[in-house]
């Protein structure tokens, strides 16, 4: 496979995989066991387990995960665990800290116990079918050996249960509280006292970070045929006193910014999310439903998701799930197929803490609630670190003394939750409370999804999903669809009564007393937290909704944000109904809606109709701006404002916006080495004189773009004279974008409702000073563009034909050790297709489109618009008479090491949007069988 173009690895791998094959090879005896179970790899790679019951099901489920993935499983548990370092170094050390101080690990050993005892069972099963392979297995893979380790910790059930919390921390717990806690506090330090009280509060809420999003999509208004909730209810709310928390969560973030899962959590409407929609077979050219799910999380080498099928006399299932975990989290049985999408829902507070010494306490410290003293429990810690490169293997000793913390510090009132910022000079503290800190059963939740058959069973195992915010899609073989939001909401107590105690929940809030969360007093079915949360009729959710179908894309599931009020509505039985101040801006959400509505009236969905609208690339808020640049140069060449004619008559600033005056706006890599949704099978193809086209307009339009934020807002943020070192926060991507449109609607554009001007140019009228800022912007891009910044795509060329958006919007698939171990250049091989200047590989898509490939948005040289996180599955199902039919793509393959057939596989169909069967029929995989594994108990 040396230098195997991308496009030929499924071809490679099959070649490799039938000469592998051996029919007649003997059974493989494995202690453990309880009777012969087979596994069958398809031509894809795929792992098929038949096993007699669940647990050699769940035993064979570990023993291929360990097999194909036992290094990405080993960095699954140790990262959340806060031993990672006994793994990859020193380097890992400061992510073990936090990590470990936030309970990922505590919170899995609270869960483990809950879990039903057929749940546990599996996570027995699972954990002796891993060791059942390391234990026959004569070698570690690869990454043990450049890290100097010889030994694999043994796997456990409560191994696995860490992975899971891991899996739902990610998907649900946020710090955007302490994010726009500093945001707040700085706009109202420097602006009340210049345009007077509440400025700051107003140029928050109103101008840069708004609740509403850019478009209106909602998921279960629209598939209502768009009935919109009135509102109730107006509460205010002061933001003032928020000065030590500011302080304290300063501190915080500069230390924890640059790590990964803290990054994300910090900027948690920028995180990717995914697409998921369902259409009645009313609408669908078969007369059956349809189904659609692409999850969009880290592109990492390996891929995130690991493809699966399970099959038992009482249960078949196949679909994705994760290494490290059993079951089947997203896929198909024979009666239905379901799919989810991240559903961020409100369910963490950070709390300011009053701090007093305290002898009788176990850390020495108390907090101060309603007066009272309540102890904060200390944790002794120890960490350990991997010594690389002394030769000497697994060579582990105890981290420098003075790098890390003795302790950490929990205070039981915020359901276990820890302390993360001290100040115990002046007794204040950050707490963060997290319903994902209790006793969770979301893997009873799956276990119950892989045995359901029908809707009503589908619905019931739901009650389980206690964490991680998911909202999942459902379609069966008799007709149904349904969307279901799921996580158990905490009620807090003011907003219960109707009102909001100093800041709304989006913030940090006082820890004295007046917005706990409520005690629970009305107990829902299967409740684990032990809070009062929104009963199940009041989560949004459909069956069989009105429209025929419905769309989720991260978007406000029931229009609670759409007027930018979050608070304005009342709960059935009173006080204030909120699920979460802001969700995604929309642009998927919308884009999918705009072609679904489009298709329908002009006649039925096609299965291959729901892959290509995965497969779209069209940039969504593109449609707002791009008018606005043809009209600013359409002002311009009457104008009598010089600064403005100027821009005008610049050649280069025309030819940019007549080329967007034909753009279609789409975002073609325009390149032979690039990949796009009309290549075919993993195979780059020359790109026409349109997709060229559109390529370079794509690339005027996202340079551009980033330009007009940073002309605008960020410009008119860093002018404001302040302290050395004391930046105002910038509005996210998605919040300045939604920004941007709020500035341009209003009545004076570019001037907010909180007064500041945002359009600052040489000219008297308003829309004079936001036109030339538009073609400024533009001019901009193109100094940009054929500028140093730039140099290593476009070789300073000013020719705007040499703009080609594959040049600039690119990945490479990272794994956790980087070098050798990315993708390109996979141990070489691959190669990177432009060279080493420009790594990775060139996909279409862009920022906002609904085939996933976020970029920054302010993005201004040659690497910045690479992107390392979407689709980390494409997922299409259809009923088909009595059993569900189901096409998929991953981006990679099922194994992990290096040299095996199943390596990298599938990233080629991947990369340009083809899929494969799932074979989960016998009769389809009988077609496609490469391998049968026969295993039998052993002593």
């Amino acid at each position: 496979m040396r230098h195997c173009h991308i496009s030929l690895m499924a071809a490679c791998a099959l070649v490799f995989a039938q000469a592998q094959a051996q029919p007649g090879a003997s059974a493989i005896a494995l202690p453990g066991l309880k009777a012969a179970t087979h596994v069958t790899r398809d031509a894809y790679g795929i792992a098929h387990v038949q096993a007699v019951n669940e647990h050699d099901l769940y035993f064979m489920q570990g023993y291929v995960h360990a097999q194909d993935r036992l290094f990405q499983m080993d960095v699954a548990r140790r990262r959340p665990e806060g031993t990672l370092a006994e793994l990859l170094g020193m380097a890992a050390l400061p992510g073990d800290v936090e990590l470990r101080t936030l309970g990922i690990r505590r919170a899995a050993e609270r869960s483990l116990p809950l879990l039903s005892p057929d749940g546990r069972a599996a996570f027995e099963a699972y954990a002796e079918g891993v060791n059942a392979y390391v234990s026959r297995s004569h070698a570690l893979p690869p990454e043990y050996a450049a890290l100097e380790i010889t030994r694999f910790r043994p796997w456990t059930a409560l191994d696995s249960m860490t992975v899971a919390k891991s899996l739902t921390f990610s998907l649900s717990f946020s710090l955007q509280d302490i994010a726009n806690t500093l945001a707040l506090q700085a706009y109202s330090a420097v602006f009340d006292p210049l345009f007077g009280p509440g400025t700051g509060q107003t140029l928050f809420s109103e101008d840069l970070w708004r609740s509403q999003p850019f478009y209106l999509a909602s998921t279960v208004p629209d598939a209502s045929v768009g009935a919109r909730p009135l509102s109730s209810a107006r509460p205010v709310w002061s933001g003032t006193e928020a000065g030590a928390a500011a302080r304290l969560g300063k501190k915080y973030v500069e230390r924890v910014h640059d790590l990964p899962f803290f990054k994300q959590r910090l900027a948690r409407h920028d995180r990717a999310g995914s697409n998921e929609w369902a259409v009645s077979g009313v609408h669908t050219t078969s007369g059956r439903p349809l189904i659609a799910n692409d999850p969009h999380l880290a592109l990492g080498e390996p891929s995130t998701f690991y493809p699966i099928h399970l099959k038992t006399a009482s249960s078949d299932t196949m679909g994705s799930g994760f290494a490290g975990v059993p079951f089947v989290v997203a896929g198909q049985t024979r009666s239905f197929a379901w799919g989810t999408t991240v559903s961020p829902l409100d369910v963490t507070d950070v709390f300011e803490e009053q701090l007093v010494s305290d002898p009788g306490s176990p850390s020495g410290f108390s907090t101060m609630y309603m007066g009272r003293r309540e102890p904060v429990i200390a944790l002794p810690e120890r960490y350990r670190v991997n010594h690389i490169g002394d030769g000497i293997p697994d060579n582990l000793t105890d981290a420098p003394s003075g790098s890390v913390p003795p302790a950490t510090l929990i205070v039981p009132r915020r359901n276990n939750g820890p302390i993360v910022q001290l100040d115990a000079a002046n007794g204040v503290a950050l707490s963060i409370q997290y319903t994902g800190f209790s006793a969770t059963r979301e893997a009873d939740a799956f276990l119950a999804i892989n045995r359901s058959r029908n809707l009503g069973d589908f619905r019931r195992a739901l009650q389980w999903f206690d964490a991680g915010n998911q909202n999942f899609a459902y379609a069966d073989v008799e007709g149904n669809i349904a969307y279901f939001a799921t996580s158990e909401v905490p009620v807090r107590e003011d907003l219960q009564q109707g009102f909001v105690a100093g800041l709304p929940p989006w913030f940090v809030r006082s820890g004295s007393g007046g917005n706990e969360w409520l005690a629970v007093r009305h107990p829902q079915p299967g409740q684990a937290i032990p809070y009062e949360i929104l009963p199940d009729g009041e989560m949004p959710h459909l069956v069989n909704p009105p429209a025929g179908w419905f769309v989720n894309a991260n978007n406000d599931p029931a229009a609670t944000v759409l007027d930018n009020r979050p608070l304005n509505q009342l709960r059935p039985g009173g006080g204030l109904y909120y699920l979460n101040e802001a969700y995604d801006a929309g642009l998927r959400a919308g884009r999918i809606t705009e072609l679904l509505r489009t298709k329908l009236s002009r006649g039925r969905v096609s299965r291959h109709d729901m892959q290509s609208i995965q497969a779209d690339v069209v940039l969504p808020d593109a449609q707002f701006f791009v008018p606005l640049l043809h009209q600013a140069l359409s002002r311009a060449d009457v104008s009598l404002e010089p600064a403005l004619a100027a821009l005008a008559q610049r050649p280069d600033v025309r030819e940019a916006i007549a080329r967007l005056g034909a753009w279609k706006l789409t975002a073609p890599t325009g390149i032979p080495e690039g990949y796009d949704a009309k290549d075919v099978n993993g195979s780059p193809g020359m790109p026409s004189p349109a997709e060229i086209s559109e390529s370079v307009a794509a690339t005027l339009y996202s340079v551009w773009r980033g330009q007009f934020i940073r002309n605008t807002i960020d410009a008119t943020l860093a002018a404001v004279p302040l302290p050395p070192g004391m930046p105002l926060p910038k509005p996210e991507d998605q919040f300045a974008l939604t920004a941007l449109k709020g500035l341009l609607e209003r009545p004076q554009p570019g001037v907010g409702a909180s007064g500041i001007d945002f359009f600052n140019a040489p000219a008297a009228a308003a829309v004079d000073r936001r036109d030339i800022l538009i073609l400024k912007s533009m001019a901009d891009a193109l100094g940009l563009l054929s500028g140093p910044e730039f140099e290593a795509a476009f070789r300073r060329s000013t020719r705007q034909d040499d703009y080609r958006w594959g040049k600039l919007h690119r990945i490479v698939f990272r794994h956790p050790m980087g070098g050798p171990f990315d993708v390109p250049p996979a141990f070489g091989t691959l190669v990177h297709p432009l060279g080493e200047a420009l790594p990775g590989f060139s996909s279409d898509g862009g920022y906002g489109a609904v085939d996933a490939s976020n970029h920054d948005v302010r993005a201004q040289s040659a690497s910045a618009f690479m992107f390392d996180e979407g689709p980390v599955n494409r997922f299409v199902a259809e009923a088909d008479g009595s059993v569900m039919r189901a096409w998929s793509a991953w981006p990679g393959g099922t194994s992990g090491i290096p040299g095996s057939p199943f390596y990298l596989n599938l990233l080629g169909i991947w990369l340009t949007n083809d899929t494969v069967p799932l074979l989960f029929t016998e009769a389809s995989l009988q077609q496609s069988m490469l391998s049968v594994s026969r295993f039998v108990p052993g002593r």
